[in-house]
């Protein structure tokens, strides 16, 4: 009889199990191995609380907890809830999802609701502070993507260590209110991604977005900000030729707040008709005593759906 046991921060080997079960359909979530790394030195302390069959390395469920500290508190962020298909129904999710709860005490938590768990975290577990709308996510089959020949001439794009980096992380600030410089520098920095910054004539910044390869072959643009739609025409350009063979990937795609309609807009802009664009209700972000509000007409897309809310 197979026996479990439940591991705090595994092994590599067992993360990236995790990471190619939820890159698969129908979850479709955007991670590498690398984000494991990442959010070990980028949080105030992380917790991936893994079930394994006893003895070994090989994956049942999970579950994560990032500590995010600042100025107002720490923020507490739940990710990465899962459980292997041929163990669900067997009581492998409770019990690992309420551990990481009890840690988060009378702090502030948020997490990313998936459409058929959002009711049951505000219910059970008291994250009922939402905003009114739900994420969406919009993908395009990049054998149908069309670059635009021409876009607006009012801005310019550079990559990010071209531009005055103190001028970027206070952009940052007027989308995420919390200091996030750490983990923002980490993530341009990680491999094979591109991060390029959209400026106005008069070189003020208007916008900035991070794309790069994930598994199954997709390309992930995320974060993606922008002040305007005419921006985000001129980001996204810039953004995909700076991806050698750019077209060889299947899709990229923007997690977006469904108030916001220019990120369909944009999609197509740039694809060869409407009806190649795929669009599916993601997740809700929900929080448990405050609702940290962004500025969702900028978002074109989340930086990473496991542990950042904007």
């Amino acid at each position: 009889m197979v026996e479990f046991e439940t591991i705090i921060n595994p092994p590599q080997e067992v993360f990236d199990q995790l990471a190619q079960l939820t890159s698969d359909p129908p979850e479709n979530w955007c991670f590498k191995s690398e984000d494991y790394d990442l959010w070990k030195t980028t949080y105030d302390q992380l917790w991936l609380v893994t079930v394994v069959e006893k003895g070994t390395t090989n994956f049942v469920a999970s579950v994560s907890l990032t500590r995010w500290d600042g100025p107002d508190g720490a923020l507490y962020s739940i990710g990465m809830f899962y459980c292997k298909g041929k163990f669900r129904g067997q009581g492998f999710g409770k019990p690992i999802f309420q551990k990481v709860f009890d840690i988060i005490g009378d702090n502030n938590a948020t997490l990313t609701g998936a459409v058929k768990m959002s009711a049951k975290y505000d219910k059970v577990f008291g994250f009922n502070k939402c905003p009114e709308h739900w994420h969406w996510f919009s993908s395009v089959k990049c054998a149908d993507v069309k670059i635009p020949d021409t876009v607006s001439k009012e801005y310019l794009t550079n990559d990010w260590s071209e531009v005055d980096y103190e001028a970027l992380t206070a952009y940052d600030r007027t989308i995420c209110t919390r200091d996030r410089k750490k983990y923002i520098t980490a993530w341009f920095k990680l491999p094979e991604s591109v991060t390029r910054v959209v400026l106005n004539k008069s070189g003020q910044i208007v916008g900035y977005a991070t794309i790069r390869p994930v598994l199954n072959n997709r390309l992930s643009p995320a974060p993606f900000y922008a002040d305007n739609l005419e921006a985000a025409e001129v980001l996204l350009k810039d953004l995909l030729n700076s991806i050698p063979n750019w077209r060889e990937y299947e899709t990229f795609g923007f997690t977006y707040p469904g108030c916001n309609k220019d990120p369909v807009i944009l999609l197509e802009k740039y694809s060869n008709s409407k009806d190649s664009i795929s669009t599916v209700k993601f997740f809700r972000s929900q929080f448990t005593k405050k609702l940290i509000a962004t500025p969702d007409q900028k978002v074109y897309s989340v930086s990473d759906n496991a542990h950042q809310f904007v």
